[in-house]
């Protein structure tokens, strides 16, 4: 039922990850907020009042 070379593919590919996950989530984290303040630029732009 399990397609077992798969999942060991995946395991091995997360696994090589790990070393790096710092860099990772700080890379996600400043997208993520890039993509947040450029939204509130452009709600502020357009007229709607910015959040404190």
């Amino acid at each position: 039922m399990y397609n077992w070379s798969v999942q060991n593919q995946i395991i091995a590919f997360v696994d090589s990850l790990r070393p790096h996950a710092d860099e990772i989530r700080a890379g996600y984290f400043d997208a993520l907020y890039g993509f947040v303040d450029m939204q509130s630029h452009l709600l502020t732009m357009l007229g709607y009042p910015p959040v404190p």
